[in-house]
């Protein structure tokens, strides 16, 4: 985000903003029969901020956000907060918000950004999350790719595709909404 035409408050109020919207789109959660992982909303919040914000600050934001609920705050899934969610099941997938931040905040490196790119980067950053989320699942449960991959991936690709797809209509109006 260029300094010269967004005042450092502007960007801290907007990265707080979405570190909020992010706790809420996490309590957002359906339990998944079989695994730990809920389906929840926040890696929808998560593409909004590396969108709005851009990559370094998106980042920056989501390991804001994975502090707080490291620090107790209960930011996390079910209203929960702790280390013990960081180093439980979704745990890698939680970490993965960092980087789905970073990849779909190149979106605004962008001039014409177009709908191919975005989703490209939602797919890039999606794929770098489940990737993280999978390798930490398989670490703590001691279960095979073919299992983790049942559990933690194939059940939320459908929402991740709408969540994406959602984001990519939102993304546009919220940066002429907020001019950054």
């Amino acid at each position: 985000m260029p300094q010269s035409t967004t005042s450092r408050t502007t960007i801290l109020t907007v990265s707080a903003l979405f570190i909020a919207l992010t706790a809420v789109c996490s309590w957002i959660s359906v339990p998944v029969p079989g695994t730990a992982v809920p389906i929840n909303l926040a890696t929808f919040a998560v593409i909004l901020t590396g969108t709005i914000l851009g990559s370094r600050q998106g980042a920056f934001t989501m390991l804001v956000f994975l502090l707080l609920g490291a620090a107790g705050l209960p930011v996390f899934h079910g209203f929960t907060g702790g280390l013990g969610i960081l180093t439980g099941p979704t745990g890698g997938f939680l970490a993965g918000y960092v980087t789905l931040a970073a990849v779909t905040g190149l979106y605004r490196k962008f001039h014409r950004p177009s709908a191919v790119l975005f989703a490209l980067l939602c797919l890039a950053g999606e794929t770098i999350l489940y990737a993280l989320g999978v390798l930490w699942f398989m670490h703590l449960s001691g279960s095979g790719i073919a299992a983790a991959v049942a559990a933690c991936v194939l059940p939320f690709l459908p929402g991740d595709l709408l969540k994406c797809a959602l984001a990519w209509i939102i993304t546009g109006r919220l940066r002429r909404i907020l001019n950054i």
